[in-house]
């Protein structure tokens, strides 16, 4: 597969950044994908542009759970407990028989390879949980391996490696959290 895919997760209506991406990518790639909560509806005139777009948690019915494309496995996310980890995940990869994986949820841009599965985030367009206080965006390679590039959705700059290392200990930190919080209320 040879493919240069565009990759948004997470825009929650806010139309600051996402046109313009849409509008600036859509000649020059060979796919767009909306890894959900763009908080509108599927026959919105961006999002109607969009190869493929699933549901968030802040997305209305219409657009399906997740979307198999070839051996890409697209989904929002807050379905699969994202939070406390890729188990789920990986179950629903396995299960598809797909060795990638795009999802959005978190709003942290990240890239992780477990059980031969890689999994990327976009991040969200809108604004990420972290120090930094701008959204993200990918560029996906597809060719021989797998060439991803962050950007930030307000000056399309790529972004610094330090972002993705933090976002992987801001995930950390909050599966913890998540973890020690469900203990001290079943007790």
């Amino acid at each position: 597969m040879n493919k240069k895919i565009l990759l948004i997760s997470d825009s929650h209506r806010f139309l600051d950044h996402l046109p313009r991406l849409v509008k600036k990518y859509r000649k020059s790639v060979d796919l767009m994908i909306h890894c959900g909560d763009s908080a509108l509806p599927k026959n919105d005139p961006v999002m109607s542009l969009f190869d493929i777009a699933v549901r968030g948690n802040h997305d209305e019915e219409a657009y399906p759970s997740y979307v198999k494309y070839e051996h890409i496995l697209v989904t929002h996310g807050h379905l699969y407990n994202v939070y406390d980890g890729y188990d789920e995940l990986i179950r629903l990869c396995q299960k598809e028989r797909c060795s990638l994986c795009f999802h959005g949820h978190t709003h942290v841009p990240t890239i992780k390879t477990i059980q031969g599965i890689t999994f990327i985030n976009p991040g969200s367009t809108m604004v990420n949980r972290g120090s930094y206080d701008y959204g993200t965006y990918a560029i996906v390679h597809l060719f021989n391996d797998i060439q991803t590039t962050f950007y930030r959705s307000d000056t399309d700059a790529i972004c610094s490696d330090a972002i993705l290392l933090e976002g992987l200990r801001q995930l950390e930190l909050f599966k913890r959290w998540r973890k020690n919080n469900r203990k001290n209320v079943t007790r």
